[in-house]
């Protein structure tokens, strides 16, 4: 239940991002936004947030893609937190992106995979 409560506060989050960078003052010089994707994603007593790396998408039309990614990550393992580059796939729908990434642990050497969502930012042109 826990996760399914960060899982729905986040994406709030980032929605409201996502609509606060379409706003523009008509009298603002600097604009700022952001661009890129943001996600989380979940596992037995693990728990990560990845950002948007290099990517390779196939377009199937605007709005659905899909492809493989590479994901700088910031995790909670355990109960113990680290940086790490995640690899996966993953589907895009309009801003939307649900994705799998799987990590490498070099001490153990197991590969411990996750699932989840993100949200992707544009930036303006």
């Amino acid at each position: 239940m826990k996760k399914i409560v960060v899982t729905f506060i986040f994406a709030i989050g980032i929605i409201y991002l996502g609509f606060a960078q379409e706003k523009e003052k008509e009298d603002s010089k600097v604009e700022i936004g952001l661009e890129g994707m943001l996600g989380m994603t979940f596992a037995e007593n693990f728990f990560s947030v990845n950002v948007g790396g290099p990517n390779l998408l196939l377009r199937i039309n605007p709005d659905f893609k899909f492809g493989v990614g590479a994901y700088p990550s910031f995790f909670v393992r355990d109960s113990k937190s680290g940086a790490r580059l995640a690899v996966g796939p993953r589907i895009d729908f309009k801003n939307f992106v649900l994705f799998s990434s799987f990590f490498h642990f070099d001490r153990t050497d197991e590969w411990l995979g996750s699932f989840g969502i993100g949200y992707k930012f544009h930036g303006k042109k």
